[in-house]
Protein backbone atom coordinates (compact mmCIF):
# COMPACT_ATOMS: atom_id res chain seq x y z
CA UNK A 1 0.00 0.00 0.00
CA UNK A 2 1.27 3.47 -1.08
CA UNK A 3 1.43 5.60 1.96
CA UNK A 4 1.91 8.68 -0.32
CA UNK A 5 -1.59 8.55 -1.66
CA UNK A 6 -3.36 7.97 1.25
CA UNK A 7 -4.36 10.30 4.03
CA UNK A 8 -5.61 7.69 6.73
CA UNK A 9 -5.57 3.98 7.87
CA UNK A 10 -8.47 2.22 9.04
CA UNK A 11 -7.57 -0.44 11.15
CA UNK A 12 -9.18 -3.57 10.37
CA UNK A 13 -8.41 -5.05 14.15
CA UNK A 14 -9.48 -1.94 16.45
CA UNK A 15 -11.61 -0.11 13.76
CA UNK A 16 -9.40 3.29 14.89
CA UNK A 17 -8.57 5.49 11.75
CA UNK A 18 -4.78 6.32 12.00
CA UNK A 19 -2.92 9.58 10.04
CA UNK A 20 -0.72 7.96 7.38
CA UNK A 21 2.23 10.56 7.34
CA UNK A 22 3.92 11.88 10.37
CA UNK A 23 4.16 15.20 11.14
CA UNK A 24 7.60 14.83 12.57
CA UNK A 25 8.89 14.78 16.13
CA UNK A 26 7.57 16.85 18.42
CA UNK A 27 7.07 17.57 22.17
CA UNK A 28 4.44 16.12 24.14
CA UNK A 29 2.99 19.01 24.52
CA UNK A 30 3.26 20.61 21.37
CA UNK A 31 1.80 16.89 19.69
CA UNK A 32 -1.37 17.22 21.71
CA UNK A 33 -1.92 21.32 20.11
CA UNK A 34 -1.30 19.67 16.79
CA UNK A 35 -3.64 16.76 16.82
CA UNK A 36 -6.42 19.33 18.40
CA UNK A 37 -6.20 21.48 15.43
CA UNK A 38 -5.18 18.15 12.38
CA UNK A 39 -8.29 18.39 10.06
CA UNK A 40 -7.71 15.26 7.64
CA UNK A 41 -9.67 13.05 5.53
CA UNK A 42 -12.64 14.92 6.39
CA UNK A 43 -12.72 14.45 9.89
CA UNK A 44 -11.01 17.51 13.07
CA UNK A 45 -11.52 15.10 16.25
CA UNK A 46 -7.95 13.99 15.82
CA UNK A 47 -5.72 12.96 18.71
CA UNK A 48 -2.74 11.83 20.20
CA UNK A 49 -3.22 7.97 20.80
CA UNK A 50 -3.15 6.14 24.36
CA UNK A 51 -0.18 4.12 25.10
CA UNK A 52 -2.13 0.77 24.36
CA UNK A 53 -3.44 2.39 20.82
CA UNK A 54 -0.15 2.41 19.79
CA UNK A 55 0.58 -1.07 21.02
CA UNK A 56 -2.05 -2.23 19.48
CA UNK A 57 0.04 -1.52 15.78
CA UNK A 58 2.15 -4.61 17.10
CA UNK A 59 2.26 -7.94 16.42
CA UNK A 60 2.32 -9.60 19.54
CA UNK A 61 3.06 -13.29 18.49
CA UNK A 62 6.24 -12.87 17.48
CA UNK A 63 9.30 -12.78 20.46
CA UNK A 64 10.63 -9.83 19.54
CA UNK A 65 7.46 -7.63 17.71
CA UNK A 66 7.08 -5.73 14.90
CA UNK A 67 4.51 -3.41 13.73
CA UNK A 68 1.61 -6.33 12.25
CA UNK A 69 1.84 -6.23 8.35
CA UNK A 70 -1.09 -4.86 7.53
CA UNK A 71 -0.07 -1.29 9.15
CA UNK A 72 1.09 0.76 6.05
CA UNK A 73 3.25 2.99 7.72
CA UNK A 74 5.69 0.50 9.05
CA UNK A 75 8.96 2.38 10.40
CA UNK A 76 10.99 1.66 13.53
CA UNK A 77 10.38 5.38 14.86
CA UNK A 78 9.87 6.52 18.96
CA UNK A 79 5.85 7.79 19.16
CA UNK A 80 4.24 9.91 21.41
CA UNK A 81 1.01 8.60 23.24
CA UNK A 82 -1.32 10.98 25.09
CA UNK A 83 -0.77 8.53 28.11
CA UNK A 84 0.99 10.63 31.06
CA UNK A 85 3.16 8.56 33.45
CA UNK A 86 1.42 8.20 36.79
CA UNK A 87 4.14 8.04 38.79
CA UNK A 88 5.83 11.58 37.05
CA UNK A 89 3.55 13.20 35.56
CA UNK A 90 6.49 15.77 33.33
CA UNK A 91 6.39 12.07 31.64
CA UNK A 92 4.85 10.26 29.14
CA UNK A 93 4.70 6.71 27.90
CA UNK A 94 6.08 6.76 24.29
CA UNK A 95 6.13 3.40 21.85
CA UNK A 96 9.48 2.36 20.40
CA UNK A 97 8.89 0.59 17.44
CA UNK A 98 12.27 -1.08 17.14
CA UNK A 99 12.09 -3.64 19.45
CA UNK A 100 8.72 -2.65 20.52
CA UNK A 101 9.23 -0.70 24.00
CA UNK A 102 7.03 1.03 25.73
CA UNK A 103 8.73 3.64 28.02
CA UNK A 104 8.37 6.89 29.88
CA UNK A 105 10.06 9.78 28.98
CA UNK A 106 9.92 13.91 29.91
CA UNK A 107 7.20 15.49 27.92
CA UNK A 108 10.06 17.71 26.73
CA UNK A 109 11.59 15.51 24.24
CA UNK A 110 10.79 15.38 20.98
CA UNK A 111 9.24 12.18 19.57
CA UNK A 112 7.36 11.39 16.43
CA UNK A 113 3.83 12.07 16.40
CA UNK A 114 0.70 9.82 14.59
CA UNK A 115 -2.74 10.62 15.46
CA UNK A 116 -5.78 8.53 15.55
CA UNK A 117 -9.47 9.28 15.80
CA UNK A 118 -12.31 6.37 16.26
CA UNK A 119 -13.09 4.56 19.49
CA UNK A 120 -11.45 1.58 19.48
CA UNK A 121 -13.44 -1.67 19.27
CA UNK A 122 -10.94 -3.88 21.21
CA UNK A 123 -7.19 -3.19 22.32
Amino acid sequence: MDTQRIQVWRDPKTGLQWQCESPGEKTWHDALSYAKTLELSGHNDWRLPSAAELESLLDRSQYRPEMRASVPFRDLCSYWSSTTFAENTDNAWIVMFDGAYILSYSKKNAYQVRCVCGKARMI
